[in-house]
This record gives structure tokens, sequence and C-alpha cells, in this order.
């Protein structure tokens, strides 16, 4: 998510692009934020960037929280690891639905409230790929890690998820 929320950043930076929603009224958007007096004191203010539509991070988010759904439902896995059971159809069908479901209904939502295009879901899509994939440059800061909590006196927290969980037994 970080590396996700960096690039969209630097794309926000370095291409404004403006939501449908603010085209004149001859391209048949309507402005459903500003329509019936619906803003929030979010959208208003020196600080705010009316022009951060693409990439679209609502897609983004919501396309990285389906993924781990789908993962979770476990319909793309053959065998269980040491300790683990296997979910019933239900709960696979569940995941599997709501991992689909909640990034294609909030897809549905932004184009049809013209607040993105479907090219600003396609890069946050592709946003979220790709730093699925390079998520281990962030392995270069363990050392740095290691050496800031040595130099306040504090250890690093046991982990509770993952592998390095499942390393220790699988207890906290």
């Amino acid at each position: 998510m970080t590396l996700t929320n960096f690039l969209a950043f630097i794309t926000f930076v370095f291409y404004p692009c403006m939501p449908p929603r603010l085209l004149p009224a001859e391209y048949g958007f309507l402005d459903t934020v500003r329509h019936d007096d619906a803003q929030s004191v979010w959208m208003s203010g020196k600080y705010v960037n009316s022009l951060a539509a693409m990439p679209s991070m609502h897609f983004g988010y919501a396309f990285c929280i389906g993924c781990t759904l789908i993962y979770h439902s476990g319909v793309f896995r053959r065998t269980l690891e040491r300790g683990e059971f296997r979910k019933s159809t239900f709960w696979k069908g569940f995941y599997l639905l709501l991992g689909v479901g909640y990034p294609a209904m909030i897809l549905t939502t932004i184009v049809a409230t013209a607040n993105h295009y479907y090219l600003d879901a396609c890069v946050a899509t592709f946003y979220v790929v790709l730093s699925f994939f390079c998520n281990k440059i962030f392995y270069v800061f363990l050392p740095l890690e290691d050496w800031f909590l040595w130099l306040v006196g504090a250890e690093k927290p046991t982990p509770s998820t993952g592998e390095r969980f499942r390393e220790r037994g699988g207890r906290i």
C-alpha cells in the first residue's frame, strides 16, 4: 500500500487529471459533489487537490482488499499448510464473491458519480500489481530498522501473522 500511495502521489503531482464531474455541463456529467450542497469540509480549502483523479485510489484500495479476500478464500490453494483447516464451500464462495463484488461496486460507483474515468481505475490496478511485485524493495531498510531499534533500546515486535509467525510455532 505504501508503494502504491507513493506512485499515486507522483502521478497526482506530475499528471493532474480533472475528474469528469468538473467538465462543462454540455458533456453530460453531473457534479454529484456540489449538486445538492453535498460537499464536505474536506473538499474545500487551499490544500485540496481537486484534480487528483488519476489514478483512482478509491479503486486501488478496493482492488487490493478484493485481492486479499480472494487470496484468503482459498480457492486457488490445492494443499493446506500445517495446522491449517479447510474452509467450507460457503465461506470460500462468500470471500470470493466479496473479493470480486466489492471492487466491482466501487468501480461502478466512481464511474457513475463521474469522479473517475475507467482509465483511472486501470492505472490504479496497474500500480497495485506493480507494488505487489516490487514490495521486496523495502527489505533494504531492514538493517536501518535494526540499527534504529538498537539505538533507542527497543525490541522488534513479535510477528503475529505471516511466515515468521508460523516459524515461531504459531504462538504469540
